[in-house]
C-alpha cells in the first residue's frame, strides 16, 4: 500500500484523485486504477473501497502528495 499510494493526492474535502497509473495485488485480485480516477468513502472500485484503503494507509504511514 506504501507504494499505491503515492500515486494519489487527497483534496481537502476528502476525495483521492490518481494522477498516475496504480495497481494494487490484493488476496482478491489485482486492481488498476487508471489516472483521473477520483474516489471518496464508501465508493466501491471493484468491490474495494479505495479511498477507505488510502486513508487507513496514510494514517499508518503518513505518507501522500496531497
Amino acid at each position: 500500500m506504501q507504494n499505491f499510494i503515492k500515486h494519489f493526492v487527497r483534496d481537502g474535502s476528502g476525495q483521492w484523485r490518481c494522477f498516475e497509473p496504480a495497481t494494487l495485488d490484493l488476496p482478491q485480485g489485482r486492481i488498476q486504477v487508471a489516472a483521473g480516477a477520483i474516489f471518496v468513502r464508501g465508493t466501491k472500485f471493484m468491490n474495494v473501497d479505495i479511498a477507505a484503503l488510502l486513508d487507513a494507509t496514510y494514517k499508518m504511514y503518513g505518507e501522500h502528495r496531497g
